[in-house]
């Protein structure tokens, strides 16, 4: 084999080495990919888990959000502020998950599952007086998004 041979087969053996480094290093991108979705999942669900379950380990919280549903102007200040503490919480784990749909390439389905949640907490009129109060505390796509959802309840209830 000549000279000339050897550096044709050296940079044949060359090429071949890149493409097999490239193809791995893409099936290793794509396994951290669905482990980085994966871990924002599970974070996203384990922070709305948190809140509700300080809602049903806290009789007193749960009488509160059920009158501050109802009625948050007959809260008194110290249950307002708990109520509205709450609230932010819920909502704070929501925006995380639409955050993380966002940020993370999370796949939609895991925000859409949450859109019934902001339907039943922002259709109630506390949750109305919260969002008209609090809403610029918000980050702007997520208020557009709330927004959004917001004003096809209100299209579909007067269709209806």
């Amino acid at each position: 084999m000549t000279v000339v041979e050897l550096g044709a087969l050296g940079e044949f053996v060359g090429a071949f080495a890149m493409v097999a480094t490239l193809i791995y290093l893409a099936v290793q991108i794509r396994q951290n990919t669905q482990t980085v979705q994966a871990a924002a999942v599970d974070a996203s669900v384990g922070r709305v888990n948190e809140v509700r379950k300080s809602l049903y380990e806290d009789a007193e919280l749960s009488r509160i959000y059920l009158q501050g549903n109802a009625e948050p102007d007959a809260l008194d200040d110290e249950c307002r502020v708990r109520y509205r503490t709450f609230i932010h919480s819920v909502l704070w784990a929501v925006w995380n998950v639409h955050a993380q749909t966002t940020l993370t390439g999370m796949g939609p389905t895991m925000w859409a599952a949450h859109i019934p949640l902001l339907k039943r907490v922002l259709s109630c009129p506390g949750g109305r007086w919260f969002w008209r109060e609090y809403r610029d505390e918000f980050e702007e796509s997520f208020r557009t998004e709330i927004d959004r959802i917001s004003n096809e309840e209100k299209d579909h209830a007067s269709s209806g």
